[in-house]
């Protein structure tokens, strides 16, 4: 995975409209482009299926969020990632699997901005028995056992 950030709206990018007929706030755009296996999750939504708009480098709006994405079954089946855009204090996520082993995954944030996210990889089979987060002291922050 990678974090994409453009300061300003990209040529071909189309504000959405929203359903009062507005279109939708935003002054940049803040993707995150995920792959597996050298295809790119969402690549049939077009070049900024899996972006956001946000407002400048320090959006609030862009953290907070956790998810599962796959190629097939909407991330239920296959190889996975597991995706994290966090907020600031966390450091890393441990995504422990159902075989007991864990993955690890280390926040990385987009320079010059509060964009952050971590990714980890769920192999083909593998169940998720929990997702933590943590801070640069170790200190659990998330305990989260809703994935599968």
């Amino acid at each position: 995975m990678a974090l994409e950030f453009h300061r300003t709206l990209p040529k071909g990018y189309i504000l959405p409209t929203l359903p009062d007929g507005t279109t939708a706030p935003g002054t940049s755009l803040l993707c995150q482009r995920m792959y597996i296996g050298g295809v790119r999750i969402d690549h049939q939504g077009g070049p900024w299926a899996d972006c956001q708009l946000v407002t400048g480098t320090q959006d609030p709006h862009a953290s907070g969020e956790l998810g599962l994405w796959g190629l097939h079954d909407k991330g239920l089946s296959g190889s996975r990632l597991m995706v994290s855009n966090p907020e600031a204090d966390v450091a890393y996520g441990v995504v422990s699997l159902s075989d007991g082993t864990q993955v690890k995954a280390t926040t990385v944030t987009v320079p010059g901005t509060t964009y952050r996210a971590w990714a980890a990889p769920i192999p083909d089979g593998r169940t998720i028995t929990a997702v933590d987060q943590y801070d640069t002291h170790h200190n659990r922050l998330t305990h989260d056992t809703n994935w599968h």
